[in-house]
This record gives C-alpha cells, sequence and structure tokens, in this order.
C-alpha cells in the first residue's frame, strides 16, 4: 500500500510537470513525514552521502576535456580526418558525421557534447553538401547516442557505481557496440543517399591526403588512445584516466592546435561546473528516492512478479528494455539509471544476468530517451540549435530511432558482442 501511495505522489508531481529532480525529492519528503514519521535530516544524509563517492570526480573532468576539444580546433581536424577516411561513400557528408561521432565518442563521454559540440561543426556542413535539413537533425542527433556508448562515459560510471561492476569493463564492453551502431547508421545512411540521390566526392581521397589528414589530426586522435590503453593497462584508473584527459586536452589545445585562449578557460570551468552540479543534484535526488523505495522492498515485489510472469531470460531481458525504453520518454537520463538500477539488480541476479552486459544495455537503453518525446532532451538542443520546432525534430529523428534500436537488439540477445572484449583484457 505504501509502495502505491509513494509511486502515485512520484507520477501527479510529474504530471504536474514539476522537473524530475523535485518530484522525486517531495516525493520522498511525502514519504517520510506522512508514512514513516521520520525526522528530515535523514533526507539530507542520505544526499550527501551518496555524492561522496572518489569515482565521481571523474565526472566533471570528463565534462571539462569534452567542453576543452571543443572549444579548440581539435575537433575539426578530427572531422577533416573522418571526411578523407569516408567522404567516397554514397552520402559522404552523412558517412562523415557517424564517423566523427565515433571517434568523438572515444573523448567526449557525455552525450549532450557530442549533440552541440560537435553538432554545430557538422550542420553548416550537411547543409552546403546538399543535404536538407530534417535529415541532418536526424543524423546527428542519433550520432550523439554513440558518445556515452564508446568510452569514456559518464553514464556508464552512474552505473558503475550503483551496480558496484568495474567502470573499466564496463568502459571496454562499450567499444564494440559503439561500433555497432555507427555501422548500423551508416547504413541508414546509404539507403537515405541511394534514395534521395544524395552526393559523393569526386574521388577518392589518396594515401597521401588521408596521411595528411591523420597527421594534422594525430594529437586529438591520441586522446582516447591513451585514455584507454591506460584504463587497459592498469596504468590508471578509470577516474586519474578523467584528469589525464583534461591535461591532454589542455596541453593539445594550447601547445598543438594554438586554438585556446587563456581567458575561454574560465568559461569552460563555469560550464562544466553547471553541469556536473545538475548530475550530482539529480543523484542525490534519485539516492533518496531509491533508499524509501528499497524500505518498501519494491525490488523484490517486482522481482516476484517477474518470475511469477517469466522463467525465460530473452523474456525478462525484453520487458527490461521495454521499461527502461519507456521510461527514456519521461525522465532524465541519471535519473533512470540511478533510480531503477537498484530495482532491477535482484532480477539480473535470479537469471543470472551478466551485469556488464545488461549495463551497457541499459545505457544504450536510457540514452535512446534522449531522442523520444516529450521529454527528450537533445528534441530541444537540436530546435534550439536549427530554429526548428521540437515537433519537427521529433519527426526528423524518428526514422533513425531503427538503426538504434536495431543496435540495441543485437547487444541485448548476444551477448558477447559486450562481455567478450572486457574477458580477453581483464581475465
Amino acid at each position: 500500500m505504501n509502495a502505491m501511495i509513494l509511486i502515485s505522489v512520484l507520477l501527479i508531481l510529474m504530471a504536474m510537470r514539476i522537473p524530475v529532480v523535485f518530484s522525486l525529492l517531495l516525493s520522498s519528503l511525502f514519504y517520510l513525514i506522512f508514512i514513516k514519521e521520520m525526522p528530515l535530516v535523514i533526507l539530507a544524509h542520505r544526499m550527501m552521502g551518496s555524492i561522496e563517492s572518489f569515482p565521481l570526480l571523474a565526472l566533471p573532468l570528463f565534462i571539462l576535456a569534452a567542453d576543452i576539444i571543443n572549444a579548440g580546433r581539435a575537433s575539426e581536424e578530427m572531422f577533416n580526418f573522418a571526411r578523407a577516411l569516408v567522404g567516397h561513400l554514397r552520402g559522404a557528408m552523412g558517412h562523415v558525421v557517424v564517423v566523427a561521432s565515433m571517434i568523438f565518442a572515444g573523448i567526449s563521454g557525455t552525450i549532450t557534447a557530442e549533440a552541440a559540440g560537435l553538432g554545430k561543426l557538422e550542420m553548416p556542413m550537411l547543409e552546403k553538401a546538399g543535404f536538407d535539413k530534417g535529415f541532418s537533425v536526424g543524423l546527428i542527433s542519433a550520432s550523439a547516442i554513440i558518445g556515452p556508448i564508446i568510452p569514456p562515459s559518464v553514464q556508464m560510471i552512474l552505473y558503475g557505481m550503483i551496480a558496484e561492476q568495474s567502470i573499466g569493463r564496463l568502459f571496454v564492453g562499450g567499444i564494440i557496440p559503439g561500433f555497432i551502431m555507427g555501422l548500423c547508421l551508416m547504413a541508414m545512411v546509404h539507403v537515405y543517399a541511394v534514395k534521395r540521390n544524395y552526393p559523393r566526392a569526386a574521388k577518392r581521397a589518396s594515401f597521401s591526403e588521408i596521411f595528411a589528414a591523420l597527421k594534422k589530426s594525430a594529437p586529438a586522435l591520441a586522446a582516447p588512445a591513451i585514455i584507454l590503453g591506460g584504463i587497459m593497462t592498469g596504468l590508471f584508473t578509470p577516474t586519474e584516466a578523467a584528469v589525464v584527459a583534461v591535461v591532454y586536452a589542455l596541453f593539445i589545445s594550447f601547445f598543438v592546435y594554438k586554438s585556446l585562449k587563456f581567458k575561454q578557460l574560465p568559461q569552460l570551468l563555469v560550464g562544466s561546473a553547471v553541469m556536473t552540479a545538475l548530475i550530482l543534484v539529480i543523484m542525490g535526488a534519485a539516492s533518496v528516492f531509491g533508499w524509501v523505495v528499497t524500505m518498501e522492498n519494491i525490488p523484490l515485489l517486482v522481482k516476484n512478479a517477474i518470475m511469477t510472469a517469466t522463467d525465460k531470460q530473452w523474456v525478462v531481458l525484453l520487458i527490461l528494455n521495454i521499461a527502461f525504453l519507456i521510461a527514456g520518454c519521461f525522465f532524465d537520463i541519471c535519473a533512470i539509471i540511478l533510480v531503477l538500477t537498484p530495482m532491477i539488480l535482484p532480477i539480473l541476479q535470479a537469471f543470472q544476468i551478466d551485469m556488464v552486459h545488461w549495463g551497457v544495455v541499459e545505457v544504450l537503453n536510457v540514452c535512446i530517451g534522449f531522442l523520444t518525446p516529450p521529454f527528450g532532451v537533445g528534441l530541444f538542443i537540436m530546435s534550439d540549435m536549427t530554429g526548428m520546432s521540437v515537433s519537427k525534430v521529433t519527426r526528423a529523428c524518428a526514422p533513425f530511432l531503427i538503426p538504434l534500436l536495431v543496435s540495441l537488439g543485437l547487444i541485448t540477445y548476444i551477448p558477447q558482442l559486450v562481455t567478450w572484449l572486457p574477458k580477453l583484457i581483464f581475465g
């Protein structure tokens, strides 16, 4: 009964268009005051305790590293290298956008940095190349979802903390799924390019042209290699890798490309601090709500209900995927991970679902919510960036959900696509 009251209060608050963070806090406050009559200091204690964690130091640092790369010339050089590689294919610039997103994903760790940062560079180039605005918006938005899958990933850090899994294994587990997403999106670009007769480059780039582009972009391309190489060899932890990423991003922006000015640093630091604060506030609120949910044994109730309905692992995976996709339509990405992950851990254990495998699947699930109405953040970012209405952006993004859902299905039901590389590297 108490569980139903708690969930009802949360849904009512959400229906009143109250932001997710306040809906979580107010529903938890209602529970403490009117149901359990517990001291309110517990709320503050749980909020502060949830963010006192060493791995969380990686969040602001990876965000800052992405902002520094976006502010400098590094992202432009990565884009030029991608154009040299795949610019000869039908629908050339569309393929370039996908490949550039895959490369930039090895630095950014956040979906918004991919969409807003690279998007500003890619949008005018796509339109100049003859692509219509709707296609360009949909492709940029869908490609941005690769960001949290190919490591580093802010969302995987959050999942790893909640599920008590190795962040290094999660990072490595996202590499193959990220490439699968890129290939699926490139297949979609090819279909559109043939159907609409989109242009390609006059000729394939020569080896010397590819080498010249590689030489210019090499300092930027080295960043993902340093981050992943250090984690996989045990040279440093994911948190230490975030520090290395920031230092390296500053070095190449100041001394290699010489495109970043010292006066830009305060603005970058403030922007990263604001983004980090938003995540931490959501994390604190979700932690309180998650504690209340656990108090009411809701995870156990959910597990029992699913075990009563089925005993097949593939059905459970399907149910979880649908649940997370629906949640992605209404909740913030980080809030979903922080609230729902503790609730499904007993289910994962009962059905012997690999935690690293599900971690990558879950992150892709919630990131698809970036493009789904009514509250998909990506829809509003692209609307603000392009001047298109949210409804038009939604229609433009809808076809690109197909390759994303195909990718989700593949990594859900072929777990080796996620688990093989971590087992090979870490044992």
